[in-house]
């Protein structure tokens, strides 16, 4: 595991606490040192999504980066201390890389798939009529097929041999999660992200919402004035959003709130064969600390328990690393498991939507 990552947990999902320039500069970074970077760009819709959809929600902590595309993330990041304080918007990124002086010398060369019929190939002409920051080199709408019709080997090598630096995704989120998850190892471009409106807005097909409107966080309202048919997902997802606040944001915001003023001392780790013991509070204070154990752990192979019998606490920073941390153990085959947890840190995860993630349903 990696210590670079400021990431936190919200409501199940992982998000990295960075800002548009930090976003923008991480892409760059990514092709210019030719690595490969999954970007997902979690929005409230996403939040409430995968609380039902354990796929869903895993291709996010998938993701080697992941931020807050919606001011309801960063009001409810606010609420719990989480210090991301800035929506970083997958719109308003590829705006950003546009203008951008380093790929305005050497622009990032992008393929659009999927979207309607016709709006990703409009994207690739007004895109380069403009000299920007931002050249596409191609462009494919697979049509309504599965996944597996949309992971040809045909498609893949089109795809490919365009040699774009940042495949934009338009497939809706959860099929361009998947198609992702799926494709991702076969595709020589260095970054992928689903992107769903920004081809609409490249196009022209939609317009995007004023600055002054963005600015009063009404984007929403203006995406409804232009796109009808996003009305009664808004609806529906507004309505989850105040039950999320009141059933987990704000009794977790108390617990929080209780620990600053009761805190106590995290103490190194016991190893015991197959077995961690922790002890003390769990918060970013001693994030390096915990993830040092959690590579020795990845180096010892093999199912392991962590106990949890003398832990009092686990702030947000330290659930999003043993989210990931969990996921690189099934990625080897491996499980995690939480054992003797007492009814606070059991409360924490509920709160967190975290029942499933991280394994409390095998706490012994």
């Amino acid at each position: 595991m990696k210590a670079d990552r400021d990431l936190y947990n919200l409501l199940g999902l992982s998000f990295d606490a960075v800002t548009m320039e930090e976003t923008a500069t991480k892409i760059i970074e990514a092709i210019r040192g030719r690595k490969k970077l999954f970007l997902s760009t979690p929005n409230l819709n996403f939040l409430i999504a995968g609380q039902d959809d354990e796929n869903f929600r895993k291709s996010v902590l998938h993701s080697d980066l992941s931020i807050a595309d919606g001011m309801p993330i960063v009001f409810m990041c606010k609420l719990l201390d989480i210090p991301i304080k800035e929506r970083v918007a997958g719109s308003s990124l590829i705006d950003f890389l546009k203008y951008d002086e380093r790929c305005r010398k050497k622009p990032i060369k992008v393929f659009f798939f999927g979207g309607q019929d016709g709006i990703a190939e409009k994207a690739h002409d007004i895109l380069n009529e403009k000299k920007c920051g931002l050249e596409s080199v191609g462009y494919l709408n697979p049509g309504f097929g599965t996944i597996e019709e949309m992971s040809s080997d045909e498609i893949i090598n089109e795809i490919n041999e365009a040699k774009p630096d940042f495949i934009i995704v338009s497939l809706g989120a959860k099929k361009g999660q998947a198609w992702i998850e799926k494709n991702r190892d076969r595709l020589n471009a260095y970054v992928i992200s689903h992107l769903g409106a920004v081809v609409n807005f490249i196009a022209g097909n939609v317009k995007r919402a004023p600055e002054w409107v963005q600015g009063l966080h009404l984007e929403w309202v203006w995406r409804i004035k232009e796109e009808p048919e996003l009305f009664s997902r808004y609806w529906n997802d507004g309505c989850a959003f105040l039950i999320l606040i009141f059933k987990n944001i704000l009794p977790y915001r108390s617990i929080i709130k209780r620990h600053t003023t009761q805190s106590t001392p995290y103490i190194l780790p016991v190893f015991k064969k197959k077995t961690v013991i922790l002890k003390g509070d769990l918060t970013v204070e001693i994030r390096d600390k915990i993830i040092v154990m959690f590579n020795e752990i990845l180096k010892r192979e093999g199912d392991f328990e962590l106990d949890m019998t003398k832990v009092g606490y686990i702030d947000p920073t330290i659930l999003g690393q043993l989210m990931l941390f969990n996921e690189e153990m099934e990625s080897k085959g491996h499980n995690l498991t939480l054992i003797n947890p007492n009814k606070l840190i059991k409360r924490i995860f509920h709160l967190n939507c975290l029942d499933f993630n991280v394994g409390t349903n095998k706490t012994k």
